[in-house]
């Protein structure tokens, strides 16, 4: 099953697609959208949702996973992040593909096998759960492969759950 993940920002969003066949996940792609502070909100929104579709059409993933705004202090910076995550749920959507919401600690729990484990941890455990000779970057990149990991398990088990009942 191929499944893409999405680390949502407005300024930097992470894209990483996954194989996950017998229980194993193999890397197949990794990268991060970039929109310009100086750039018009909306138009920044476009870039995000034009670069989403490209890599849906591209790499074809079957489902995928989003990490979900879990808390931000700043409330212009939870706003913008909501919105650009508000474009990445309907492009998913329009590609008609089931997605995963999962916070940053179920993330870290499912592959860390520690809820607060640290950049650094997850970083190493990305790389070595994946056979990649080093960390993928930028970080947010690295994000987008452990959230296509994590929802790529919780979706399997999800339909096998659905398929013995």
């Amino acid at each position: 099953m191929r499944i893409i993940g999405v680390d949502p920002g407005f300024g930097r969003t992470g894209i990483g697609v996954v194989d996950i066949v017998g229980g194993k996940a193999s890397h197949v792609w990794y990268s991060c959208i970039e929109t310009p502070a100086t750039d018009d909100f909306s138009l920044r929104l476009q870039v995000l949702r034009d670069g989403l579709a490209e890599a849906i059409a591209e790499y074809k993933p079957q489902a995928a996973s989003v990490e979900k705004l879990f808390f931000q202090s700043n409330v212009k910076t939870a706003i913008n992040v909501g919105m650009a995550r508000g474009v990445i749920m309907l492009v998913l959507a329009d590609a008609g593909l089931p997605a995963v919401e999962m916070t940053p600690n179920e993330i870290k729990q499912a592959i860390a096998g520690y809820g607060s484990a640290d950049k650094k941890q997850m970083q190493q455990m990305v790389m070595r759960l994946l056979s990649l000779k080093e960390i993928p970057k930028p970080d947010d990149a690295a994000d987008a492969l452990a959230i296509a990991m994590a929802g790529g398990f919780v979706y399997l088990t999800r339909q096998r759950t659905l398929r013995t009942l």
